[in-house]
């Protein structure tokens, strides 16, 4: 199973010169098309954004929301590969004390609402389940960022309670590995950082060099991790996006 979190960079016409989206979407395609990932965890989509990946792969199937009042502005999809897989259920919340609140947050977080999306696939050879949840926490607030993976964990602590199934934790968390969100998720029993060895997934186009985008695997998945790197494709001065997809291979 070949998995990739990618921050796909809204498009914001005019203000990423050569690297806006327009000018991506077709070196997008031509990697995506190489590369034939099965699961995508996509953040920072808009609706024009997400229009186009969905044209440009008809070969997956799209689950997802926008995030701010009335589904509106930016959100999170999860695309499925499908010759392999197949969507089984699917669950969107708010980083918030009211998860089912649309656009609720945290009183410590910025003026952006921030969901987890949760998707669960099945492996159509082996009918194996997989739980993903794809993220984006706060960009601003270490205490939001912090709380935001914590509404998660006990998110998963509840759907295990329910139904126990390996679990994928993906996205942009917006944090370095040395932040205090980061030791609380290394300390999360029963999950591995699977980017442990990765440096750098944000770039800013050329201009910066940080870690911002993790995998968190439940514990029944190290035995099947094959390899985990970064996708640093660029073409005078074009880059897939300001973060590098980071693709996960397990066995």
């Amino acid at each position: 199973m070949k998995i990739l979190t990618f921050n796909a960079r809204c498009p914001w016409k005019g203000y990423d010169g050569i690297n806006d989206f327009i000018h991506r979407a077709g070196f997008i395609y031509d990697k995506f098309h190489t590369e034939t990932p099965d699961v995508i965890a996509f953040q920072e989509i808009r609706e024009n954004s997400r229009d186009l990946l969905q044209k440009m792969l008809p070969e997956y199937e799209f689950f997802g929301t926008l995030r701010e009042e009335n589904y509106s502005v930016e959100g999170l999809y999860t695309a499925i590969r499908k010759n392999d897989y197949v969507f089984m259920g699917s669950e969107v919340f708010w980083l918030s004390p009211t998860p089912y609140k649309v656009a609720s947050k945290f009183p410590e977080q910025s003026g952006c609402s921030r969901i987890c999306l949760m998707t669960i696939v099945r492996n159509t050879n082996t009918n194996e389940l997989f739980r993903f949840l794809n993220i984006h926490l706060d960009h601003i607030t270490g205490p939001a960022q912090m709380l935001g993976l914590k509404c998660v964990f006990d998110f998963i602590d509840e759907y295990d309670r329910r139904n126990k199934l390996p679990t994928i934790l993906l996205g942009d968390f917006n944090v370095a590995p040395d932040s205090e969100t980061i030791k609380f998720a290394d300390a999360k029993k029963g999950f591995f950082e699977a980017t442990k060895d990765i440096k750098v997934t944000f770039h800013e186009f050329g201009k910066d060099k940080r870690k911002l985008d993790y995998i968190y695997l439940s514990d029944d998945l190290k035995c099947r991790v094959e390899s985990v790197k970064t996708w640093e494709d660029s073409h005078e001065g074009i880059y897939l996006s300001d973060h590098y997809p980071v693709c996960l291979i397990l066995k």
